[in-house]
């Protein structure tokens, strides 16, 4: 067969060109690329035969998995006249088989044809037999070399920015809903650990997530202690009690300890003394907290006073939060205002000029978004309440986005949010694919590299 010709901007290449790009040890993830572009077809298929002579023909490439063993699985090659149903390993070079002890592992005994970039060296399974062989080193278009490599080492955080405006967006928006279940799966595996290692206990569960969402990024794993210090049950004892409610609070956030002169922190530290004694109780390293370069508002002390409002004089605070498919109702129980001392105090024995505290709408979203929409999602799965899981998804479509700096770097990409469904799902994108460099498992990356591969495959039939 005549090779064919490559090109990289319009100049003629001969194939080695694609050959030695994709065989240099400095090129980013060779073998990922060669395994998508497998999957994928972008190769040409046209008298297609194996390094023996034999016709090939591929009739499903398989499936790339990620676990051990060969790397697509439910492949279907039909060679010579004989149907093959079995795995498909990939390699750049064939050695690279014996290099990785596949010819002592039995795992491949059943991969029925192995896809190699350059054959350079004759393999064989556990059992002896010879795989068969295609070589794809003269069928690659060099231009999803090049393309590859470009997004695998740009420095802009999202690498595909410029070729953004080549992706339709009804492409995207179905990236987006698909990511945004993505993202809500991964968040169950973690409420469902958290779960389990409360001893199956969901109300324990969901105080947890609500006292780590209070805690945002920056202090949500003091948050997270806090909760493990106080649970619930002791929380609810009492509940009409606003001095003890603050006084368990801040007495196992670890922030009532030390010399205090104003009258409010003593008593507040006198009734934990008694309460910690009754109870056995242990707080929370104050170390622990971070007030640096935070809003006088946000601070983990105005926010742990809002709290014992809300955790104060409603029987069952925390179980109205789940039963609303509208964000409106819940916001209203959870836009709270610590009164009193907390009128004109930041912190303990701090006195500053009188302020509203009230926790507000974008912290009560927040709340919504990232500890009891996943809180509803993970139970609904863990109990087959299915309308809980749908609850999660539309509390989500009538939230906006939030506001934070992942948010601020897509609007400046042109892709601006409309609920806070989307928003998570930029989220997920940004954290879990663009961060990772994981182009050819997005959607957005491998739609750009099949149309790089599909413009070649197509000229050359």
């Amino acid at each position: 067969m005549e090779h064919p010709e490559a090109h990289i901007g319009g100049i003629a290449q001969e194939p080695e060109t694609a050959g030695d790009l994709l065989l240099d040890p400095a090129f980013p993830y060779g073998e990922d690329l060669l395994q998508f572009i497998w999957e994928a077809g972008l190769y040409d298929a046209n008298d297609l035969r194996t390094t023996d002579g034999a016709a090939l023909e591929v009739v499903k490439a398989g499936r790339i998995q990620a676990n051990s063993g060969p790397d697509l699985r439910d492949a279907l090659v039909r060679i010579g006249d004989q149907l093959w149903a079995g795995n498909v390993e990939v390699h750049l070079r064939a050695s690279e088989w014996n290099a990785h002890g596949h010819q002592r592992d039995p795992a491949y005994n059943n991969v029925v044809l192995h896809a190699v970039h350059l054959h350079d060296a004759d393999v064989r399974t556990e059992e002896g037999r010879c795989p068969p062989t295609v070589e794809l080193r003269t069928r690659i278009n060099v231009d999803n070399l090049h393309l590859h490599q470009a997004l695998m080492t740009d420095g802009d955080p999202v690498p595909c920015t410029r070729r953004l405006p080549e992706v339709d967006q009804s492409r995207v928006r179905m990236w987006l809903e698909r990511l945004l279940v993505e993202r809500l799966e991964r968040k169950t595996t973690e409420v469902e650990a958290l779960y389990r290692m409360l001893g199956n206990d969901a109300g324990e569960t969901f105080h947890h997530l609500l006292l780590r969402g209070l805690g945002a990024n920056v202090n949500a794993e003091p948050f997270g202690m806090l909760a493990h210090a106080l649970p619930l049950r002791l929380l609810k004892k009492y509940r009409h009690d606003p001095i003890r409610m603050e006084a368990l609070l801040f007495g196992q956030a670890g922030l009532l300890e030390g010399n205090f002169e104003e009258d409010h922190p003593r008593c507040l530290q006198r009734e934990h003394r008694v309460l910690a004694g009754l109870h056995g109780l242990r707080p929370v390293p104050a170390a622990a907290w971070k007030f640096g370069r935070m809003r006088p508002a946000n601070f983990p002390t105005v926010r742990i006073a809002q709290w014992a409002v809300f955790a104060t004089g409603n029987a069952d605070a925390y179980g109205c939060l789940t039963e609303h498919d509208h964000p409106d109702p819940v916001r209203a129980m959870l836009e709270v205002e610590a009164t009193g001392y907390w009128s004109d105090h930041y912190r303990f024995d701090l006195p500053a000029a009188p302020r509203t505290k009230r926790l507000g709408r974008s912290t009560a979203d927040g709340l919504i978004i990232n500890s009891i929409v996943p809180y509803l999602f993970a139970m609904g799965r863990i109990r087959g309440h299915r309308t809980w899981m749908d609850r999660a998804l539309r509390l989500m479509e009538q939230l906006p986005a939030e506001r934070n700096t992942i948010m601020d770097g897509w609007r400046a990409r042109g892709i601006q949010a409309d609920s806070a469904a989307q928003g998570q799902a930029l989220i997920e994108l940004r954290n879990r694919y663009c961060a990772e460099r994981k182009c050819l498992s997005c959607a957005i990356g491998a739609h750009l590299h099949k149309q790089v591969g599909g413009r070649s495959v197509r000229g050359r039939e």
